[in-house]
């Protein structure tokens, strides 16, 4: 860990001192109750992770030695090559991790008035003016001390519409500021964004306050957010940045495209929050602006610019942690283009971290940290190549005709089968228990996005050649700024969008190509003799439980661009999931729309777990 950075900013301590003797632990029970019915699944997850890990180590390590032995019997040609790229397929496609115990922050308050000042930055790039105002309206009717927060909406978009109604809600509150750094702006977005405000708010009369907060334009925050957040910072003089979970109130019924990210904030986070490797998530987090300062603002050389502020944050010798509350709601990208998008900015900032590796403000980082800086871009980059390779692969072993799976004895194959069970077992036991820790109907943690991968696979290809020859790294321009495919009236103009416009082919050459796979390796099976023998065989090809699990799931997540264009949601209008005042106009999602158990499990996540269900019991029909 390195030494504190010089600080920029010389904070009040007896205002800190005074706030911190404030504050105290949230006496809530629905809190306690919510607590401990996640951490009941939680303490569970450990063990089933590590069961996870030893079987699928049995499950290959015996498949490894049947290969040997069916090669030392005589497989060869094509049959040989076939059995090994199958079990090279397995392999990668294999989940060979196991969180962790989690750890819970203690939720606090703020109480009084005697708090740090805090500067709320609101970036804006052009979204929907309503969403923006609502937010901003939020924001400014905090619970918090009126002269100790100022509400700044940085605009990248130039829109004098913003400034104007910015300026009507300075009546409301007098410390409400609107600011643009001009048109076309050379930096990556929101990091550049952010950095002009740090020097906005300089330029104020009192100079910087003592703490940075960010929202998103969708974000709306609740009432307690900073009261909520805040006191992490106090409590602790080595915390330098406090981050809760990312909840959104617009996911339709059945999330068609698999939104919601419970898992993620639910789960991982606060198991990176106990081996202190949490980061900052992009929005409703609050800062210490001596200690943004201190490593040089908001990074720029990444498009996940919140990543890489946790990583600089902890080369510098501070800390970050992870605060399970909900105290902010937004919006998830409402159509499968601005999703798609989404993914794919993801992916490549995601993997674009990796250069902040040779940054000279990350050379204090420990070998661990930068482990962990390097270990998503590594991750992320193998899952895309994989699953894109298998994507093509796959139907071409399968169309082969030949067994998918080594063995010499018939016994070999039943204990093939019953440790594929075990394996299988262990797995989905691993994720059911997170998935229940995150409030999911069903089993299945990470239900299959592969639909996106030949995207994704471009994005990275994309990354790559404008880094070597020297373009940096690509710009992305705001999710909501897209025409949707989903949006046409016709179903004849929805699928030429589709097809051809969005690239949407691909799914249908991939599903084609899959099922005339699937025809061959079936009717290479029924030419082997009599029934038994068949059997035997159609099991041994597409019918081998790891593999039909692959290609079955494939097939029906690549159907979710074709059936979204078919038959798209219906979109929920925003005013009905929100409570609007009608004097003040603010605006906050309803109990209703937060609840996630709303949301019931989709189509597609229905028919994987039937499909999953069905290679279980294909693997016990063999044992018997």
């Amino acid at each position: 860990m390195g030494e504190l950075a010089p600080a920029a900013l010389t904070l009040d301590e007896s205002i800190w001192k005074k706030a911190a003797a404030n504050v105290q632990p949230l006496d809530d029970p629905h809190e306690k109750r919510r607590e401990q019915e996640q951490i009941q699944y939680m303490n569970r997850i450990p063990r089933a992770g590590l069961a996870s890990i030893l079987s699928s180590w049995v499950y290959f390590g015996y498949s490894f030695k049947c290969l040997l032995d069916a090669q030392a019997g005589g497989l060869a040609g094509t049959a040989l090559k076939v059995a090994w790229l199958s079990y090279a397929l397995q392999i990668g496609h294999a989940t060979l991790s196991a969180m962790g115990k989690s750890k819970r922050q203690p939720l606090l308050r703020l109480n009084g008035y005697v708090v740090p000042t805090v500067d709320i930055f609101i970036t804006y790039c052009g979204e929907e003016i309503d969403v923006l105002m609502d937010t901003v309206r939020a924001t400014i009717a905090i619970d918090y001390p009126k002269d100790s927060y100022r509400v700044i909406v940085l605009d990248d978009s130039v829109c004098a519409n913003i400034e104007a109604e910015i300026g009507k809600l300075r009546a409301q509150h007098k410390r409400t500021y609107y600011s643009t750094r001009g048109t076309k702006p050379k930096t990556h977005t929101k990091a550049g964004n952010l950095n002009h405000g740090l020097q906005f708010v300089s330029t104020l009369p009192g100079g910087a306050s003592d703490i940075v907060a960010v929202l998103d334009v969708d974000m709306v925050p609740s009432p307690h957010w900073l009261r909520a957040l805040v006191p992490h910072l106090l409590v602790d003089s080595k915390v330098a940045l406090a981050n809760p979970p990312q909840r959104h109130y617009n996911i339709p019924d059945r999330d068609p495209l698999g939104q919601v990210m419970d898992i993620l904030f639910d789960v991982m986070e606060p198991t990176k929050n106990a081996t202190n490797s949490a980061w900052c998530c992009g929005t409703g987090f609050v800062v210490r602006r001596d200690a943004l300062d201190g490593i040089g603002g908001v990074p720029e050389e990444s498009i996940n610019e919140d990543i890489l502020t946790s990583f600089f944050l902890k080369a510098a010798g501070w800390e970050i942690v992870y605060v399970h509350e909900d105290v902010q709601w937004g919006l998830v990208p409402s159509t499968i283009t601005t999703y798609l998008k989404q993914q794919k900015r993801t992916c490549a900032g995601i993997v674009s971290t990796a250069a902040a590796l040779w940054n000279p403000r990350a050379q204090t980082m420990t070998p661990e940290e930068k482990y962990g800086a390097l270990f998503p871009a590594f991750a992320i980059s193998i899952a895309v190549v994989i699953t894109a390779a298998a994507l093509v692969g796959l139907p071409i072993l399968l169309m082969t005709g030949a067994p998918l799976v080594a063995y010499s004895t018939n016994a070999q194959l039943r204990r093939l089968s019953v440790l594929f069970l075990i394996r299988f077992l262990a797995n989905f036991s691993y994720n059911f228990l997170a998935t229940k820790a995150a409030n999911y109907h069903l089993g299945l943690l990470g239900l299959s996005v592969v639909w996106t991968i030949p995207f994704q696979f471009m994005t990275l290809v994309r990354f790559a050649l404008s880094v070597v020859t020297g373009g940096g790294v690509p710009l992305f321009t705001p999710s909501g700024l897209n025409a949707d495919v989903g949006a046409a009236k016709t179903l004849a103009s929805r699928l030429k969008g589709a097809l051809w416009d969005h690239g949407f082919i691909i799914h249908v050459a991939l599903i084609a190509s899959l099922l005339s796979g699937v025809a061959a390796s079936l009717n290479a099976a029924s030419k082997s003799g009599n029934t038994q023998t068949i059997w035997i065989e159609l099991f041994t090809r597409a019918g081998w439980p790891p593999i039909f699990l692959i290609w079955s799931t494939y097939m029906v997540d690549c159907w979710t661009p074709l059936s979204y264009s078919f038959s798209p949601p219906k979109a929920m209008a925003r005013s009905t999931l929100v409570d609007r005042d009608p004097e003040t106009h603010l605006a906050y999602p309803t109990r209703q729309a937060k609840d996630p158990l709303r949301i019931r499990p989709s189509q597609t996540a229905a028919i994987i777990e039937l499909l999953y269900c069905i290679g279980a019991c294909g693997l016990i029909m063999c044992y018997i």
